[in-house]
């Protein structure tokens, strides 16, 4: 394994800073992190003092923390995916900066995978974001929503795109 490892249903993990360059050991495997996670992990104390990239592609993290039992997101689904895929989502996919609890999106079983938020300078004039915002918009009853305050979610397979609110 890498030391920079994708993930499908965050591809863009490195970038929305959910790991910084590290040579503090990770907890779970005892190696150099290269790649330490700096985002929340929801877990029983104590919290593990460092993971890495790998460890939390391949599940390893479940070494560093009480029974195994973490996640690394505070969302619910909205549709039920398989088993296996919510693992995925909440075990091996990074978390990224969030104000309160979302609605992680899913589609045909499938969760969508976060691109990051409305406001992005890379997402704000894509046509098929502005449309699921507006989308959202219509969902809560408003004319409006600020893009800052919108999570951005696309369908692995397809063009679907999904916005989910996020207020500070």
């Amino acid at each position: 394994m890498t030391d920079k490892p994708a993930f499908r249903f965050h591809p863009d993990a490195y970038a929305h800073q959910s790991f910084e360059p590290s040579d503090e050991a990770c907890a779970a495997c005892g190696r150099p992190c290269v790649w330490k996670y700096t985002q929340h992990i929801y877990a029983l104390p104590p919290a593990p003092a460092a993971i890495c990239a790998r460890c939390i592609a391949d599940g390893n993290a479940a070494n560093a923390v009480p029974d195994g039992d973490y996640g690394l997101h505070d969302f619910s689904f909205d549709e039920e995916p398989s088993e296996e895929l919510a693992r995925e989502v909440e075990q091996r996919t990074p978390g990224f900066a969030t104000y309160n609890p979302f609605v992680w999106p899913v589609r045909g079983g499938a969760p969508l995978a976060f691109l990051g938020f409305g406001g992005d300078a890379n997402l704000a004039g894509e046509a098929k974001v502005k449309a699921a915002i507006a989308v959202l918009a219509k969902e809560m009853g408003a004319e409006e929503i600020n893009p800052g305050d919108v999570l951005i979610f696309k369908a692995l397979n397809g063009d679907t795109y999904v916005a989910t609110l996020d207020l500070d």
